[in-house]
């Protein structure tokens, strides 16, 4: 019930005719909401109401392998679109991470997310941290290979090692990132090769 109401207040605020500069600031100080005292849980329940919206919404496929969905709302997308990349960046990008890390029985929704990206400098973040990801694959020590999925995925209780598997981080990285590569030009930031997990 009051997450629901969460979401209600977001897509209030969203909804009011106002610079989308000011809503990103009352998203980024909490303002929609009365336990929002940290940044962290003003974007997370920001991405968790666009999250709902576009699982509502339209099946969008630019790839049989890539299917996602848009919202219904087209002037909704395009607010929520303009945010993510402009004015919500750069404190946005540690919590799509988390969302695309914590999101482990479900990855192929990360798209419904990924879509609305366009900023380069989010999609070299998630490149960067696929590549950190892919090169924790090979250590040695359990708890070293997953420490940085963990602290990325930011869960209160210690995770299973399985959960934090740096293999399956890195494979819902490499899944949106291909994902990306279709929907615009990438080719100075990755190409399809850099993001192999083979090589």
């Amino acid at each position: 019930m009051e997450q629901e109401k969460k979401i209600k207040d977001i897509e209030t605020l969203l909804k009011e005719r106002r610079p989308l500069e000011d809503i990103a600031q009352d998203i980024l100080d909490g303002a929609f909401g009365e336990l929002d005292m940290e940044r962290k849980d003003s974007l997370d329940r920001f991405l968790d109401f666009v999250y709902s919206k576009v699982q509502r919404g339209n099946p969008f496929i630019i790839h049989l392998a890539y299917s996602t969905k848009r919202m219904i709302d087209s002037e909704l997308e395009a607010k929520v679109k303009e945010l993510i990349n402009e004015h919500l960046y750069p404190d946005i990008i540690l919590p799509l991470l988390k969302f695309f890390t914590r999101n482990v029985h479900n990855s192929d929704t990360n798209l419904y997310i990924a879509y609305l990206i366009e900023n380069e400098n989010i999609i070299k973040a998630i490149y960067e941290t696929y590549l950190l990801f892919k090169k924790d694959i090979f250590e040695t020590d359990k708890d070293k290979r997953t420490q940085n999925v963990r602290r990325m995925q930011q869960f209160l209780a210690r995770i299973d090692t399985i959960s934090a598997s740096p293999l399956d981080a890195a494979a819902r990285l490499k899944f949106i990132l291909e994902f990306l590569a279709l929907k615009q030009n990438v080719s100075h930031i990755y190409t399809l090769d850099n993001v192999k997990l083979s090589n």
